[in-house]
């Protein structure tokens, strides 16, 4: 296995707790949706979605758009939103500490949107992630750009002036791991979702990175 020099984190399942879905989100906002939510409203969910997470739309302009497929006001499916991020997995303060300590560089790469990020970012927040620890900060809806498109994952290759294969990628999809195994990073696909912090340790250790 080639040196690893950058170790790079997804956020959403990887260092923060996400709900279950759509309707796990509703029941944890307290709202009640005022029509069931199809198939049909979710794939248009999705692509809202995808659009909010590449910088197309504002946060307004989302909430405004995504609560007639939900049956919702804009202003409960901005609770909705709000509660889809469920605080931090614990010890990952510790884990990053203890790569910087290793001498390891570190960024995290998330598909994600500006009002989930700055939630993520102030350190008043419940959501608050020790993301200034990170020597570098890859989100989507700032980069323009979304996994699992190669152009991503290249665009963290030169900002970060490393080589593709002394990267080392965590990420709870396995589209986004093989989008970055075909760039010729190094992965770990994590499917543990209620401790990945250790699955993450348990990992790093088996390669002798920490």
């Amino acid at each position: 296995m080639p040196t690893v020099q950058l170790i790079c984190f997804d956020l959403g399942g990887v260092l923060i707790q996400l709900c279950d879905g759509w309707q796990h989100a509703c029941q944890l906002a307290g709202v009640i949706p005022s029509k069931p939510i199809t198939d049909s409203d979710i794939a248009q969910l999705v692509k809202l979605v995808h659009r909010e997470e590449v910088g197309e739309l504002k946060e307004g302009e989302f909430f405004a758009l995504t609560s007639p497929q939900l049956g919702l006001s804009p202003d409960d499916a901005r609770a909705m939103s709000d509660a889809w991020l469920r605080g931090p997995f614990p010890g990952i303060d510790s884990l990053i500490d203890a790569l910087h300590a290793a001498g390891l560089t570190t960024a995290c790469l998330s598909n994600t949107n500006a009002y989930h990020w700055r939630a993520m970012s102030d350190p008043s927040h419940r959501n608050a992630l020790p993301l200034h620890k990170l020597h570098h900060r890859f989100a989507s809806h700032l980069v323009r750009d979304r996994k699992p498109n190669p152009s991503i994952y290249q665009h963290v290759e030169q900002a970060t002036a490393t080589a593709p294969e002394t990267i080392l990628f965590f990420d709870d999809s396995a589209e986004n791991i093989h989008a970055a195994e075909a760039r010729g990073w190094q992965t770990c696909h994590v499917t543990e979702p209620n401790d990945p912090v250790a699955q993450m340790t348990s990992h790093l250790k088996l390669h002798n990175l920490i």
